[in-house]
Formats: C-alpha cells, sequence, structure tokens
C-alpha cells in the first residue's frame, strides 16, 4: 500500500512541476567587448579594449515557484568574435545562466513584461587568433577554461495558443579574467544579447 501511496504523490508531484515548467529556444545576436588591463603602480588601468558580433543559441527553462516569481536557467552556446589593432579572434563558450525572472500580468492582450537578474557560469571550449599577416592559430591553451559573469534584462513575450514568444536586452558583465595571463595582465569580457525566445 505504501509503494502505491509513493507512487501517487510522485506522479502528482511531478505534474504539478510540469505545469509549472517552460522550456524555449532562444537565438541571440551579441555585441561583444573586452577590456584589457595592465597593472601599474600597484593599480589596474585600461590600456586596450577589443570587440566585435557573436551570436547565442540553445535552450532555455523557467519554472514558476510563486506567483510571477521564475527560477530562469539552461544551457546555451556563446560564439563571440574581436578585433584590436594587431589581431583579431574568437571565442566560443558554453553558459549556463542561474537567475531570478519576473514576469508580470498581462499588461494588455496576452502582453507580458518581463525582467530578469543573476549570473552565469562559463566555460570556454574553443579560441582562434589571426595576426595582421592573416596566420591563424588555435589558441584555447591561453584561456582559463572556466568564468563567471553577473547578467541582467528586460523585455516583453507574447502569448500564442501553442507557446509564447519573447525578445528582450540583456548586459552581461565578466567577473573573472578570461586570460591565462601574469599577475599584472587581466582581460574581462562584456557583451550586450539581443534575446529572442520561444517558450513551448
Amino acid at each position: 500500500m505504501k509503494k502505491y501511496l509513493i507512487i501517487i504523490i510522485a506522479a502528482i508531484s511531478l505534474n504539478s512541476f510540469a505545469q509549472d515548467l517552460r522550456i524555449g529556444l532562444t537565438l541571440a545576436p551579441t555585441i561583444n567587448f573586452n577590456k584589457n588591463l595592465q597593472k601599474v603602480d600597484g593599480k589596474w588601468k585600461t590600456i586596450e579594449s577589443s570587440g566585435g558580433l557573436g551570436w547565442k543559441g540553445g535552450l532555455l527553462a523557467d519554472y514558476r515557484f510563486a506567483g510571477n516569481y521564475n527560477l530562469h536557467s539552461g544551457i546555451l552556446i556563446h560564439s563571440k568574435s574581436f578585433n584590436a589593432d594587431n589581431y583579431s579572434g574568437s571565442v566560443t563558450s558554453i553558459e549556463i545562466p542561474l537567475a531570478l525572472k519576473l514576469r508580470s500580468k498581462e499588461v494588455t492582450d496576452n502582453v507580458h513584461i518581463t525582467g530578469f537578474f543573476g549570473g552565469t557560469a562559463d566555460l570556454n571550449v574553443g579560441a582562434r587568433y589571426k595576426d595582421k599577416n592573416g596566420d591563424e592559430i588555435q589558441a584555447i591553451d591561453l584561456y582559463n577554461k572556466f568564468g563567471t559573469s553577473f547578467m541582467a534584462g528586460a523585455g516583453a513575450e507574447y502569448d500564442l495558443d501553442f507557446g509564447s514568444v519573447g525578445i528582450g536586452l540583456s548586459y552581461h558583465l565578466g567577473l573573472t579574467n578570461i586570460k591565462k595571463e601574469s599577475d599584472t595582465f587581466k582581460t574581462i569580457p562584456k557583451h550586450l544579447s539581443v534575446d529572442m525566445v520561444f517558450y513551448f
């Protein structure tokens, strides 16, 4: 009897969880800009900035745990380019966001305002450089494998009969040095993202 009771409770809990869970697909163009710093006389000074365009895409998940509040997560692939005076390059990362997301009640027919803030865990899986002569080298060994970022954003979602679509803008600020440099150099990544998503 206890076995059947446990199965029934588990089934009810799983059904309740599924009703509050939304899975989405996202594709987002990004504007990337790195800040390169050097320690001079014990103080960090910006010596160069580099930037470029990129894109990210993957799966998102929103779990509504209370009222209009959601736990926002997922797994994304982010390919970002950058250009400086003497070189250009690209870095590919896997981003795992974890954020608190607010989805408002309808502000007009089927339209909801959204906002979120939190962070990401970043795994750098690929990198390459092109020098001023056009020679290309694989450069993943120059980067730290792991990093973290702060993120915050806002947007809107429109409910359809078979899901919802959303668009928004988010800002991502790196909290860690992404390059394997000495104690006198570091590179901090930042990017803006135009977030487009479809939730099932």
